[in-house]
C-alpha cells in the first residue's frame, strides 16, 4: 500500500517494538492493519539492552535468525559495582530460578527497530513513516481512528481500534488527560555513544554494566563492532546543582566521566560518535490502559527508569498480549470495548507493581549494598537465583516475583553485610 487508508481494521500510532509487534500479529491474523510512524524508519532511540524473557516473542514472530543475521551481540547477563569499579558482582542469566532462555541481546535500537518494521510488513501491515498523528478521533467516549498530517496535506483514518503505541509520548493518554508523573522518581537521563571501546571477552562481550553512583547510576551497553551506548541517570535536584555551577550538558557528562571510574576507563580511548543527549521527567503512568476502541500499549501506558531494562520487554509482550485479545474482540465483527482489554490491565499492573518496587529499592543505598554485597547467609544462593529471574524479565507474576524482593529489603534493614 503506498497510500494512506481512509479505512481500516486497526490503526497503530507508533513504529517501535511495540507498534510493530502488534501489527505484524494482527496483520497474520488477518486484519487490515495501518502503522504510523511520526519520524523517518529507522531513527535513533534508546533502550537498547533487551531481557531473555522477551525470547518467547522473538520466537512467535520469527525473529532469531533476523537476529542473528543483523549480528546482535548476544547478553548473557549483567554487571552491577560501585563507582570504582571494585568487587563486581556479576548476574548470570543461565543460573535464574526459572531460566526460559540463556541470552538476550544488545541491540543499536534503529536496526532492531528495522527488523522489527520490516518483519511486520512482510506479514501484511501496512506502514507508513513520516507521517503525524494530530488528533484522535471521538464518537462519544470511543475512539474512532486518528487525523494525521504528511507532507501532502491532512487525512482522516477510521478504524475499529485505535493503538497508541507512540512511547513515552502517550499521545492518546495526554489526550484524555490519563497521564501521571510517578510520585516516586524524579531522574533525568544523559547519553551518548562511543567507538572503539574497551569491550570483554568471548562470551562476556555483551554483558552491560551498571555502576552505582552518590546521584544516581551509569550503563555501559556494548554492540558488536566496538560501539558501546554509555549512560547516566541522574536525581533531578543533583542535576540542577551542577547547571547552577554554569555547567552545560557536555560540562555535566565531563564530570560525571571524571567521577565514575567503572566507566572512564572503557571510553578512555574510544571516539564519541553521537553528542549527548538529555531526557527529563521520563517517569509516569496512565490510569487507565484501555477503553471503547482504544489500548495504550508498552511505554505510552507507562514508563518508570530504565535501570532494569524493562522497557522492551515489557512493550513486546503487552504488545502480544493485546494483539491477541484484539483477534477475539474484531472476529466478533464488533468494536472492541474496556472489558476485552482487563486481562491485558491486569496483567501490565502486575508486572509494573514488580519492577515499580524494584526500581524505588535500587535508590535505597541499604538495598544497593546487599543486592551488590550479597550476605553470607542461609538461603542467599537460592535467593540470587530468584533475582536473577526478575533481572531476566519474569515479573508477570507477583505471588512469585515479590517474594524475593522482600527478603532483599529485609537483609537490608539488618544492616550492611559482613566484609568479603
Amino acid at each position: 500500500m503506498d497510500r494512506l487508508p481512509e479505512v481500516c481494521d486497526v490503526v497503530v500510532v507508533g513504529g517501535g517494538p511495540a507498534g510493530t509487534t502488534c501489527a505484524h500479529l494482527l496483520a497474520k491474523a488477518g486484519f487490515d492493519v495501518v502503522v504510523l510512524e511520526r519520524s523517518r524508519h529507522p531513527r535513533f532511540c534508546i533502550g537498547e539492552s533487551l531481557l531473555p524473557c522477551t525470547t518467547r516473542v522473538w520466537e512467535r514472530l520469527g525473529l532469531i535468525p533476523k537476529f542473528e543475521e543483523a549480528g546482535f551481540i548476544q547478553k548473557y547477563g549483567a554487571y552491577f559495582c560501585f563507582a570504582d569499579g571494585d568487587d563486581t558482582e556479576y548476574f548470570h542469566f543461565g543460573n535464574a530460578a526459572f531460566a526460559q532462555a540463556q541470552h538476550a541481546y544488545e541491540v543499536p535500537r534503529d536496526q532492531f527497530d528495522k527488523v522489527l518494521w520490516d518483519a511486520a510488513v512482510e506479514a501484511g501491515a501496512a506502514c507508513f513513516d513520516q507521517t503525524r498523528v494530530t488528533r484522535f478521533n471521538t464518537d462519544g467516549d470511543r475512539i474512532t481512528g486518528v487525523t494525521v498530517t504528511t507532507d501532502d496535506g491532512e487525512h482522516t483514518i477510521s478504524a475499529r481500534l485505535t493503538l497508541d503505541c507512540a512511547g513515552r509520548a502517550t499521545l492518546l493518554g495526554k489526550q484524555l488527560g490519563l497521564r501521571e508523573p510517578d510520585p516516586v522518581l524524579d531522574q533525568v537521563a544523559l547519553f551518548a555513544h562511543y567507538d572503539d571501546v574497551i569491550l570483554a571477552a568471548d562470551e562476556d562481550a555483551g554483558t552491560i554494566g551498571i555502576v552505582a553512583t552518590d546521584w544516581g547510576w551509569m550503563w555501559f551497553i556494548p554492540f558488536s563492532g566496538g560501539r558501546a551506548s554509555v549512560g547516566a541517570v541522574a536525581h533531578s535536584a543533583q542535576f540542577k546543582l551542577w547547571k547552577k555551577e554554569g555547567l552545560d550538558r557536555e560540562g555535566i557528562w565531563a564530570r560525571i566521566l571524571g567521577e565514575v571510574r567503572a566507566v572512564r576507563g572503557r571510553v578512555a580511548h574510544a571516539t564519541q560518535s553521537r553528542p549527548v543527549e538529555v531526557k527529563a521527567n521520563f517517569s509516569f503512568r496512565c490510569r487507565e490502559l484501555a477503553g471503547d476502541g482504544w489500548v495504550l500499549v508498552g511505554d505510552s501506558g507507562a514508563f518508570l527508569d530504565p535501570v532494569f531494562s524493562s522497557g522492551v520487554h515489557l512493550a513486546m509482550c503487552g504488545a502480544e498480549q493485546v494483539a491477541d485479545l484484539a483477534v477475539r474482540a474484531l472476529r466478533g465483527g464488533r468494536v472492541p470495548v474496556a472489558r476485552d482489554f482487563r486481562p491485558f490491565e491486569r496483567r501490565s499492573r502486575a508486572a509494573l507493581a514488580v519492577f515499580s518496587k524494584f526500581i524505588y529499592a535500587w535508590y535505597d543505598d541499604g538495598f544497593r549494598k546487599v543486592f551488590m554485597q550479597p550476605p553470607d547467609r542461609p538461603g542467599v544462593r537460592l535467593l540470587k537465583k530468584h533475582i536473577i529471574s526478575l533481572l531476566a524479565g519474569d515479573v508477570f507474576n507477583r505471588a512469585f516475583a515479590l517474594p524475593p524482593l522482600y527478603l532483599l529489603l529485609f537483609f537490608a534493614r539488618l544492616g550492611p553485610p559482613p566484609t568479603r
